[in-house]
């Protein structure tokens, strides 16, 4: 029972993988055209389909296939130009493209061709200057994925024997494109017909003598081009290319996607076709925009290029062929002409070079231009540009439902200013709201005690009149985008936008100096020192922020700040030079409070003078002597001073020569030596590293024995009671010694006379023989364990 209920459980499963199959099986949809390539060639196969039988030909090669669709595959044979095989092509699950292979081996893929704009009837023949145009526009499109435009243009040559052409059809069509690309066609001077079935047009390269004699020929109704030899191409594609470096030498050229009119016409169409919405720099870069303000440059730009191809796109289908090419040309070139404004591009010099782009009187009248040609259709082959500007919509709005507000007033649209208006109503009442919160805590603010409160009210006050402006003056900065307010209009509003902007931001930004370095000043941590620090603090603060809003409105009045503070300088020299006492306080206070070589009660020593810091000021510094008078010193003066701040000692040096008698002998000295390291090394409060007790020399009247050691302390008195200690240790070792100390004196004296003490000299003899004896002699110094056991060791104090 349980075997048969799983089997009934695996019904459903084996239901869903046979329908699964059988919709595998089925067949796909083949139908329609697809660009094909394969390894050296492709074609636009054009398919169609019944049941899972496909037939389709591609007519640029005179080919046909006949194919059978199992699902997505699809099997069959072609026939082309007396050439059949086998292919099987497989064909994506999104059913847009395909891969497949021939029988050899060798790859033939496609995809499904999307319509080109020259697909309509773009193709006619009625006249010379009809085919020739139709040539250029199918070449122009001819791009990866459109391989069968080249059949398209191929069928507009006068039919001709390779034999005699020197090269294959296909060949023969792209030699001629690149000669005829390196010409500038007038087509409209080309004739509408003539009595003979043969006319030759005479083409040349723009700011060359170089030419094309093109012939034209009739057959019946239709006007084919008869071109030139292959080889011939070939010779006067050099010579043209020959003449062109001719005509360029010397000249720079640094963009070539602004290198001649026909350059930066197509940089400008095929960039908008390619990203309307967001053009690159590339596009950007083809607007002369040097007579708009800086800050307007990253709005307009692309603003005014979506006007342009806009306004093109009314006045006819571009042939690029037909705009020059000639990089050094000296007179702009005129596209189109209308009594409102005309449309030209113009060379440029800049430093790296030449470059060509559409002129500042272009850019001024592009909107009025737009405007009066709103109403003409778009010219025949050109797709319409999507523009998601608000502009635009907002403008077809008003056309749809108040076409009376597209009257003009001044320079702009009624509906525009009305706009405008609007936005600065909506700012101001968006700022009001923003400063109803502000306004609640500064009346809060005011219950409280008035002095208390007078610094927090001013913050208040200041933000509060920040909120209104940022809501007024982004209001009208959005206005200008929404509504493409043109440049003269666009350079007031802004400007007031921003200056509302920066003004307010400055006030608010200084009185929160003020309020935080109040607030700061009154902690009852800040001593004066600090106080003094912070009100030097708050005025460079102040005086920066204002100097950064008035430097940042000037950047917005488009005003050369630079040239106004260079200026400024030349003009405050003199006053600098009054006032350089002064300033040098001034500066070197602030180099004082910067580089703190002292600190307010440090004791110091200063030229002749010792004393304690009691103040750093911004102009002087004051010290109190060691007999508690009060000295000032300028700052300046100070701050070049060698100063020596005891303060910042961690110990003391400990320095003296002691000078013994000449009478004392050579052991006696070196068990004084040995016995004054080790009373120094013992003492406590001396470090023993380093300790250095060395006989320094013969004196006029004395031995002379320097000692050389650091009291661990940074307190004065604390280092005078412990030199007091060694020194009376000093003596009382050298009395034990036999030793005596020697004075400066010139006297007579026999042996006899007051003799040192035998017995002394005889134990500090014989302490130093055992030394000897016991080869211990502690010279030039104690090993290292003997100053440990003696380190410290004895009694302080």
């Amino acid at each position: 029972m349980a075997r048969q209920m799983g089997r009934l459980a695996l019904l459903p499963l084996i239901w869903l993988i046979c329908m699964l199959s059988v919709a595998a099986s089925e067949p796909v949809d083949w139908s329609g055209e697809w660009d094909t390539i394969w390894r050296g060639g492709g074609a636009r196969l054009i398919l169609s389909q019944e049941g899972d039988r496909v037939t389709g030909t591609y007519p640029l090669f005179d080919g046909e296939i006949e194919a059978r669709s199992v699902g997505r595959k699809l099997e069959g044979s072609w026939r082309s130009n007396g050439g059949e095989g086998t292919f099987v092509f497989v064909q994506s699950r999104e059913g847009d493209s395909f891969s497949g292979r021939y029988a050899s081996g060798e790859w033939w893929t496609g995809a499904r061709a999307i319509t080109s704009e020259t697909d309509g009837d773009l193709l006619a023949q009625w006249t010379p200057g009809d085919t020739l145009g139709a040539f250029l526009t199918t070449m122009n499109a001819v791009g990866p994925g459109s391989a069968d435009l080249l059949g398209r243009a191929a069928a507009l040559l006068f039919p001709a024997d390779e034999a005699d052409t020197g090269v294959s059809r296909i060949d023969h069509v792209r030699l001629l494109f690149k000669v005829l690309d390196r010409m500038t066609v007038r087509l409209w001077d080309l004739p509408a017909g003539a009595d003979a079935p043969t006319v030759t047009v005479d083409l040349a390269q723009a700011g060359t003598d170089v030419s094309l004699a093109l012939e034209f020929r009739q057959i019946g109704i239709r006007w084919y081009i008869l071109p030139p030899p292959a080889d011939e191409l070939r010779a006067l594609r050099a010579e043209l290319d020959a003449a062109r470096l001719d005509r360029l030498e010397g000249v720079l050229l640094p963009d070539p996607d602004r290198a001649s009119p026909r350059d930066t016409m197509r940089t400008l169409i095929t960039g908008l076709v390619a990203a309307p919405a967001n053009p690159s720099d590339a596009v950007i870069a083809t607007l002369d925009m040097s007579e708009i303000g800086a800050a307007l440059h990253g709005r307009e730009g692309p603003l005014l290029a979506r006007f342009l191809k806009l306004t093109l796109d009314r006045v006819g289908f571009l042939i690029w062929q037909e705009l020059p090419d000639d990089p050094v040309a000296d007179a702009p070139y005129i596209h189109f002409q209308h009594p409102v404004g005309d449309i030209a591009i113009a060379p440029v010099e800049t430093p790296e070079g030449i470059v060509w782009q559409f002129t500042p009187d272009t850019l001024r009248n592009i909107r009025s231009l737009y405007a009066a040609m709103d109403e003409m259709p778009l010219a025949p082959g050109v797709a319409a540009l999507p523009v998601g500007d608000a502009f635009f919509q907002s403008r077809a709005l008003v056309r749809q439902n108040a076409p009376v507000l597209l009257q003009r007033v001044g320079a702009m649209e009624l509906w525009q200013w009305l706009g405008l208006l609007a936005m600065i109503v909506i700012g101001g009442l968006l700022g009001s709201l923003l400063a109803f919160p502000l306004g609640w805590l500064e009346r809060r603010a005011m219950r409280q005690d008035a002095e208390d409160a007078a610094p927090a009210v001013r913050v208040l006050d200041g933000f509060q009149l920040m909120g209104v402006s940022v809501a007024i003056g982004s209001a009208v900065l959005l206005g200008d985008i929404v509504l493409a307010v043109p440049d003269e209009v666009g350079r007031v509003t802004t400007a007031i936008a921003w200056i509302l902007l920066i003004l307010a931001a400055t006030l608010a930004v200084g009185r929160l100096v003020d309020w935080v370095a109040g607030v700061r000043s009154s902690s009852e941590l800040a001593d004066q020192h600090q106080q003094t620090i912070i009100d030097l603090v708050r005025r460079v603060v102040r005086i920066l922020v204002y100097v950064i809003g008035v430097v940042m409105a000037a950047q917005v009045l488009n005003i050369p700040w630079q040239g106004l503070v260079a200026g400024i300088s030349v003009g405050g020299l003199a006053v600098a030079l009054a006032v350089q006492p002064a300033l040098g306080n001034l500066f070197a206070g602030i180099t004082l409070y910067s580089d703190r070589p002292i600190k307010v009660g440090d004791f110091c020593s200063f030229g002749e003078t010792m004393g304690t810091v009691e103040q750093i000021g911004l102009r002087s510094t004051r010290i109190r002597t060691l007999d508690r008078t009060l000295v000032t010193i300028p700052n300046a003066e100070f701050s070049n001073m060698q100063i020596e701040n005891f303060a910042r000692r961690d110990r003391i040096w400990l320095q003296t020569t002691l000078q013994l008698r000449y009478e004392t002998t050579e052991d006696q000295l070196r068990y004084v030596l040995v016995e004054l390291r080790k009373l120094l090394i013992a003492h406590p409060r001396i470090s023993a590293d380093p300790v250095r007790v060395r006989f320094a020399g013969f004196g006029s009247h004395s031995l002379d024995i320097s000692i050389f050691a650091y009291v661990l302390t940074s307190d004065i008195g604390e280092f005078q009671a412990v030199r007091e200690d060694v020194y009376l240790r000093i003596m009382a070792l050298v009395a034990g010694a036999g030793a005596q100390f020697a004075f400066p004196s010139a006297m007579h004296y026999r042996a006899e006379d007051n003799t040192p003490d035998a017995e002394r000299v005889q134990a500090a003899e014989a302490e130093v023989a055992r030394w000897r004896g016991e080869n211990a002699l502690p010279f030039p110094d104690f090993d290292w364990q003997e100053k440990a056991s003696i380190s410290g060791s004895l009694d302080y104090p």
